[in-house]
């Protein structure tokens, strides 16, 4: 693997872009951390309104410099994480974030200790139109925030709430150890949580089946001890919202993106509504891949063989390029202004970090972290990424610092629809070659069984564990395993189920994180569906789209997926994405014959 020093500078991203030099960046230091000690002058004066209103000011531009900070700090650690100057930026500016947010820990409470009709009149000052939305935010809040002194109680017991995830992640990723088996070539290989997928990938079935057995007997061996841990995370998780008023935990987890828990039953309702789709696709995998009981084991081997796309970055950055020529010569313009402006870091390099990512600062332009290698996944990256990207620069472009910031529910939505848009350019560039066009389309299929269909079976999971602890019954390893095993049935009918898949919930980290998986479905959702009416609609759809990447955190995420064209509030919004997925098996069992 190259060093960072043998990666050509144009392969860099040019992190000089937020600051020049490090005396820059200590001056940005030192200037946030002046204005977090001055911070505390503004405490019990919130009730005057041009003392909130310098106050709101201060607070704005502490944090965003104090974000550019630790941005600048944390990506020259990604650049190389060996680099010890680049681990100890990074751990000052983490220490700074901590005195920033410190220092303003006063203020929601301050201002929810003062009359509503306060905050209201203040919102429709036209001094305050930058910070409308944040007080209107925090003003939303009353109904569930304590007294100080409570407040104060509930923020301590955090800590006791994040020891379940603290202890599950210790013992699954360093104390759990998986055993050995053979693989095709009869050499051994340990069972790892990186290496499993790629082992049920594998071609030869006896493979599979070890490393299924193999992992789940492991899990198995912790049935005490993962349920209780389990059950403690979700009793955290119910102490939670009963402490902040809310009828349930669900009820709770959805309160910050102001989404209603009818958006998370629909979800459910449309999806099971489909699963007959799902099970088509199933079967047809099995006929491909030659296996006639068709079992849990089988499926995520790949039915059909790929497509060789081996392309240089700037090849492939173009490819991505010009098949988003739909979106309009403007968005392709952000695209080339980034790869000529050196916004993306390219290549793996010693040291660097691993995976990808969109980051970066408001008062400069988004960052792309990328360890691009020739194949359709890693071109697949650069169109999810620059999605990203794209959906921070037009939203900062458009809104103020605090309101340029958009959910974590709309947040996979621009990325997935980017992707989405690729493979169907790829698709009608292939479209004489049948063996392309047959695997392009498991693939867009096998992300809708993986990220819809799977990801919504994890979140009726989450809801009924939730519910039979508000129930007052016991979380054990026989209760959530009926459950967990009653639904992979059903989401699998034509499927042997065995067993041991009953103990798959055990393997899920994202369940100590709770009611967060749904957002990966509902954003696959609206991305189809949004992809789909760019595709069919043309301009006007394009312009929805384009407003909807635009408005950040300015309006709640539902009524900005409103904009774009997408209600999430009715289930027509996802059964539009499961009809295109109905479509597309149609096409796929053609394809294969």
């Amino acid at each position: 693997m190259s060093e960072r020093k043998d990666i050509p500078v144009a392969d860099q991203w040019r992190l000089e872009d937020i600051y020049l030099t490090d005396a820059e960046w200590e001056n940005a230091l030192r200037a946030a951390e002046k204005l977090a000690n001055d911070f505390g002058r503004f405490e019990g004066t919130l009730d005057k309104p041009e003392s909130l209103l310098e106050c709101m000011k201060h607070d704005s531009a502490m944090l965003e410099i104090a974000s550019s900070v630790f941005a600048y700090a944390r990506m020259r650690r990604d650049e190389d994480n060996r680099v010890s100057a680049n681990q100890a930026l990074t751990a000052r500016a983490q220490a700074l974030l901590t005195k920033v947010e410190t220092s303003a820990s006063f203020l929601t409470p301050e201002l929810l200790s003062l009359p509503a009709e306060y905050l209201r009149e203040v919102c429709e000052k036209p001094e305050f139109a930058e910070f409308a939305v944040t007080l209107r935010e925090i003003e939303r809040q009353r109904p569930h925030t304590l007294s100080k002194a409570e407040e104060r109680i509930v923020a301590m017991a955090g800590e006791m709430a994040a020891a379940p995830d603290t202890i599950y992640t210790m013992l699954a990723d360093a104390d759990m150890k998986f055993p050995v088996i053979k693989d095709e070539k009869g050499e051994d290989v340990r069972i790892t949580h990186a290496n499993y997928i790629p082992l049920m990938m594998n071609r030869d079935r006896g493979v599979r089946a070890a490393a299924f057995e193999g992992l789940y007997t492991t899990y198995q061996s912790f049935a005490s001890t993962i349920p209780a841990l389990y059950d403690a995370s979700v009793r955290a998780d119910i102490f939670s919202a009963r402490t902040a008023k809310h009828k349930s935990a669900l009820e709770a987890a959805l309160f910050p993106d102001q989404v209603s828990v009818s958006v998370y039953d629909n979800l459910v309702s449309a999806v099971r509504r489909h699963i007959p789709s799902l099970a088509r696709f199933v079967k047809r995998n099995g006929k491909l891949i030659g296996v006639d009981d068709m079992r849990m084991i089988d499926l995520y081997v790949p039915a059909v063989e790929g497509i060789d796309i081996k392309l240089p970055f700037d090849q492939a950055y173009d490819l991505v390029t010009d098949a988003l020529s739909v979106l309009g010569e403007d968005y392709q313009d952000i695209l080339r202004t980034a790869r000529r402006e050196r916004w993306i870091d390219v290549y793996e390099n010693e040291g660097k970090s691993a995976g990808a990512y969109s980051w970066g600062t408001y008062g400069t332009h988004p960052y792309v972290l990328l360890n691009y290698k020739e194949n359709l996944d890693s071109v697949l990256t650069i169109a999810h990424e620059m999605g990203h990207s794209a959906h921070t620069y037009l939203s900062n472009k458009r809104q103020p610092y605090l309101d340029a910031e958009y959910s974590l529910f709309v947040a996979e939505v621009a990325s997935t629809t980017n992707e989405i848009l690729v493979l169907r350019s790829l698709m009608e560039r292939y479209k004489g070659d049948r063996q392309a066009q047959a695997f392009l389309t498991w693939h867009l299929l096998d992300g809708f069984r993986g990220t819809v269909f799977r990801q919504t079976m994890f979140a009726e999971f989450e809801r009924e564990a939730h519910a039979m602890a508000e129930r007052g019954e016991a979380l054990t390893a026989d209760s959530l395993n009926a459950v967990y095993a009653g639904l992979n049935a059903a989401y699998y009918p034509q499927v042997h189920q065995d067993p041991l898949i009953a103990y798959e919930w055990m393997r899920i980290p994202h369940f100590y994180n709770a009611f967060y998986v749904y957002k990966y479905a509902t954003g696959f959702s609206a991305a189809m569906a949004l992809a789909e009416g760019i595709l069919q609609e043309g301009e006007s759809a394009v312009a929805r789209y384009k407003e909807f990447l635009s408005l950040g955190s300015s309006v709640p995420p539902l009524e900005a997926l409103r904009v774009a064209g997408v209600d999430m509030e009715r289930p027509e919004a996802v059964d539009r994405a499961l009809d295109a997925f109905d479509a597309l098996v149609e096409k796929y069992e053609e394809l294969t014959k």
